[in-house]
């Protein structure tokens, strides 16, 4: 149970949180759950009781993965604050889950094509760091037989 309504608390964090960084007349936003960035009410991670995110995860094995979070009913218990779901399927199997925890049941429909942009955006991103660290690893091979 919250102590405070989500309008009061955006209210009192609007201008000045530790999550803001202004950048050439626009204010970001890096707060978890907090899908494009940008510093508004309707993407708050921090003031709404119902916040979607996606975000990169290592593993204990150094092995990076996508996790859907969403904030669920017992905020006053951090460690279950949020109910995670990993995100290692194919792009049409993750973007159909990530749309039913979004629109399908009636959580945050407003927002899910914002998550849904987010993550793919993360998959790309992912991908392609993994491609290059492959391309550097071989290449460091070949100098090492060299």
């Amino acid at each position: 149970m919250a102590l405070a309504s989500d309008q009061l608390q955006w209210l009192l964090v609007r201008k000045h949180n530790a999550f803001q960084v202004k950048k050439d007349g626009i204010t970001f936003s890096s707060e978890p759950n907090n899908p494009t960035n940008l510093s508004t009410y309707k993407f708050s991670g921090l003031c709404n009781s119902k916040s979607v995110g996606v975000s990169e995860v290592t593993d204990s094995k150094g092995k990076k993965s996508l996790v859907l979070s969403v904030k669920c009913k017992k905020a006053n218990k951090p460690t279950k604050a949020f109910a995670k779901y990993g995100l290692s399927r194919s792009n049409k199997r993750n973007i159909a889950s990530i749309t039913k925890a979004t629109k399908l049941s009636y959580y945050r429909a407003d927002i899910s094509d914002a998550t849904v942009a987010r993550y793919l955006k993360l998959k790309n991103a992912l991908s392609s760091k993994a491609n290059i660290e492959d391309i550097i690893s071989k290449l460091k091979d070949k100098e090492e037989e060299e």
